[in-house]
């Protein structure tokens, strides 16, 4: 019985999270955090938002907002960016730490940025050739992917 009861009670929670899980829905750019909209206003001045949507699952919220040009953007919950991709159209630099830029100058004179992303412990950065460099959180290059 304690078996049962166990197992039925496991199915209820899969089934309350599933219910949950991947719930978008579509928002107005008013709707963004604070902090999201005075990112795109600062970087993005002048480019049209196409779609704004507010992700939420199990792990918490998200929001994912795509601008007139392609240019696909996500952000925290607290309206930080944690990921930029340009569909291989250079990015702004305003918002990347100088101290990447100042690097990838040095070791890849002449190449753009296409996408960056926030990872737990760096970021990684997509040039326009394709490659792909890694950096630890103290902005220093530790990897290569092509």
């Amino acid at each position: 019985m304690k078996r049962f009861l166990s197992l039925t009670l496991a199915l209820l929670v899969l089934a309350t999270l599933s219910l949950h899980a991947g719930s978008d829905r579509v928002i107005q750019t008013n709707q963004l955090p604070k902090a999201a909209q005075l990112f795109l206003a600062k970087h993005f001045a002048g480019r049209n938002v196409s779609l704004a949507k507010e992700d939420r699952d199990f792990s918490g919220t998200t929001y994912d907002v795509l601008l007139a040009d392609g240019t696909e953007i996500e952000f925290s919950s607290r309206g930080e960016w944690k990921e930029v991709d340009g569909k291989h159209t250079a990015l702004p630099t305003s918002f990347i730490p100088a101290q990447i830029i100042n690097a990838l100058r040095a070791q890849h004179a002449g190449e753009s940025i296409v996408q960056i992303e926030r990872k737990r412990r760096g970021y990684k950065v997509e040039l326009s050739s394709g490659l792909e460099v890694y950096f630890d959180s103290r902005y220093q290059i530790v990897g290569y992917d092509d």
